[in-house]
């Protein structure tokens, strides 16, 4: 387990499964960091990184560590699933005072390198859209020059998104869990998800939808375009990985009870 003598906080990365609706395979695993409450459970850390009460180097402090651990984790991982891991933009000015230096390398390259990995089997997803625009922009095209794909997390919150996908030119993008739910009531916001669903098809873009809780959320995603499906439905965050094919059952019950994909 992680602990910062300072706070007194212990971190651990979970790991929640990302599913392809056609074969049921994982195709990723997304690292989430999980802290250990008084009762001795694990709860979403989500706030900590959020804090303003903590300094911003100890949050990142504590991003790196269950970063480490997470990808000291998946190199005992035999299976094919990408790992995914997320990072805020606004930590990128951090960087920026040595990014003029020919010895200075990008920190998430550094990790790769120690722990063997290969970074084609990683994805960044961007959590938001803070910071400077031209340090995104260089953090992303390091990122694909190393083999990394972007992703842009909870695609649909705040007013700045069609900026940030012209912005970025996404791999992948993950449809925000709020947006996907509203759509279940609204026919209006169901329409406006199926155009980026063919956005993201004509472009090649990996089109997620996350927070999936049941069989009928799952039908209105593959029918609104979903590739990949996230969420409850399938498993929480958990702190091993599932084999590849654990899902492929659930999935073609879920097809063939459902929607034919």
């Amino acid at each position: 387990m992680i602990k910062n003598k300072t706070t007194g906080l212990i971190l651990e990365p979970f790991f929640q499964p990302i599913i392809n609706v056609e074969n049921g395979l994982i195709a990723y695993n997304e690292v989430l960091a999980r802290i250990k409450n008084n009762k001795n459970n694990y709860i979403s850390a989500g706030s900590i990184f959020s804090s303003e009460n903590l300094p911003i180097d100890k949050r990142i402090c504590f991003d790196k560590q269950v970063r480490n651990k997470a990808l000291e984790k998946f190199k005992t991982y035999d299976g094919n699933a990408r790992l995914s891991i997320n990072i805020s933009p606004s930590w990128f000015s951090l960087h920026a005072p040595h990014l003029q230096l020919k010895s200075y390398e990008v920190p998430t390259l550094s990790m790769l390198k120690e722990c063997g990995i290969d970074p084609s089997r990683i994805i960044i997803e961007l959590t938001e859209y803070d910071g400077d625009k031209d340090l995104i922009n260089h953090f992303v095209r390091s990122y694909r020059e190393m083999g990394i794909q972007v992703a842009i997390d909870d695609f649909g919150t705040g007013f700045s998104q069609i900026e940030r996908l012209l912005e970025i030119e996404p791999d992948i993008i993950k449809l925000d869990m709020a947006l996907f739910q509203r759509s279940l009531v609204s026919n209006y916001t169901q329409d406006l998800i199926e155009v980026f669903a063919n956005f993201a098809k004509k472009r090649g873009i990996v089109l997620i939808f996350e927070g999936i809780e049941t069989p009928q959320q799952y039908d209105v995603a593959v029918s609104s375009g979903a590739q990949f499906v996230q969420g409850y439905l399938f498993s929480p965050a958990r702190a091993k990985f599932y084999n590849d094919g654990y899902f492929v059952n659930d999935i073609h019950s879920l097809n063939y009870s459902g929607i034919a994909v």
